[in-house]
C-alpha cells in the first residue's frame, strides 16, 4: 500500500489567508501528511499553525525571521518519507480529493514531472484554445506546460531530488527545482484533465484576496508581482490572465524554444528573443 502524500505548506504573515486555507486542506479526505514552516509571521499566522490539532501534521517549523523558500523546501525534501512529495500556498484554496488523484497519476508513470491544479480563474480557461497542448499518457490527458507553479503541485520525490537547485547562490526565488529543465529533459508537467481548480486568493480578481485587490502594491505583494516589478494591482491582475492565455495558445514546441532561447546569451540569441517576444509572444 502507498504512503500518504507529504505536503509541505510555507507561511508568513498571511493570517487572513491561511484562516481559509486550511480548511480546504484539512477537509480534504485524500491520504497525506503536513509539514509546516512559519517564516517568523508577526500577525497571529504562527499561532495558527500552532494550534492546528490534526494527527496529519507531522511537523512544524517555527523560523525566527523570514528566509523565503529555499531552507524550507530543502528541509522538506529530506524530511519528507513519501515517494510522491507537494506544496502548497497559504493563499491557495484546494479542492477536495486534489491530492488522492494527482498522486495516483504520477505513481502510475514515471515520465511525469510535476502535476498541479490549475491557479487561474476558470474563466481564463479554454480547452478548445489548450488542444494543442494536451497530450495523453497512460491513459491520462495533461495540459502541457514548460513549468508548473509552486502553489499546488505534487511529483515523485526522486524527480524533485534531481532537480532541485543544490547550490543556494545560484538560487533567486520561488520554489527551488529547475523545472524548465525537468522538461528540457522529457518529463512531462501541467495540469490533469478535467481540470482541478484551484483557488488563488493572491490573484488581485479574486473576491477574497485582502492585500493586493486595487490600487499601488506594496512589500506585502505576491512575490510573483515583486519578482516582475508590478506596481499596480490592475497591471499585476492583466498580466496573470494574458499569462494564462499565452500558456494555452502557444504551441509546446515554440515554448520549448524560447526557453532555450533564454539561455543562449549570444547576440543571435539575444536577437532571436526579441523577434519571438514581438511576434509570437502577445
Amino acid at each position: 500500500m502507498a504512503p500518504p502524500v507529504d505536503l509541505l505548506l510555507i507561511t508568513w504573515n498571511r493570517r487572513e489567508y491561511v484562516e481559509k486555507t486550511l480548511p480546504t486542506i484539512f477537509n480534504d479526505p485524500s491520504d497525506f501528511r503536513l509539514y509546516c514552516w512559519d517564516n517568523g509571521s508577526q500577525d497571529g499566522t504562527a499561532d495558527l499553525i500552532a494550534s492546528i490539532d490534526d494527527p496529519r501534521v507531522v511537523k512544524r517549523q517555527f523560523n525566527p525571521e523570514n528566509v523565503g523558500q529555499y531552507k524550507p523546501c530543502m528541509w522538506f525534501f529530506e524530511t519528507a518519507a513519501s515517494d510522491v512529495l507537494g506544496k502548497v500556498d497559504d493563499d491557495i484554496l484546494l479542492p477536495a480529493g486534489w491530492v488522492d488523484r494527482i498522486a495516483s497519476i504520477v505513481r502510475k508513470e514515471p515520465k511525469f514531472g510535476m502535476l498541479g491544479c490549475w491557479i487561474f480563474m476558470p474563466e481564463d480557461w479554454d480547452e478548445k484554445l489548450a488542444q494543442r497542448n494536451i497530450v495523453e499518457l497512460s491513459g491520462e490527458r495533461v495540459f502541457r506546460c514548460t513549468t508548473v507553479a509552486g502553489q499546488s503541485f505534487l511529483a515523485r520525490k526522486e524527480h524533485l531530488l534531481r532537480y532541485s537547485i543544490a547550490n543556494e547562490q545560484s538560487y533567486s526565488h520561488g520554489l527551488p527545482i529547475n523545472r524548465v529543465q525537468m522538461t528540457l529533459d522529457g518529463l512531462i508537467s501541467g495540469n490533469p484533465l478535467p481540470l482541478l481548480y484551484a483557488h488563488n486568493m493572491d490573484d488581485p480578481r479574486s473576491p477574497m484576496n485582502v492585500k493586493t485587490k486595487s490600487g499601488n502594491l506594496g512589500s506585502d505583494a505576491a512575490l510573483t508581482a515583486r519578482k516582475l516589478k508590478f506596481e499596480s494591482a490592475e497591471d499585476y491582475a492583466k498580466w496573470i490572465a494574458t499569462d494564462a492565455r499565452r500558456r494555452q495558445e502557444l504551441p509546446f514546441d515554440t515554448q520549448i524554444e524560447w526557453e532555450l532561447l533564454r539561455r543562449d546569451n549570444s547576440f543571435m540569441g539575444k536577437l532571436k528573443r526579441k523577434l519571438l517576444k514581438t511576434f509570437v509572444i502577445k
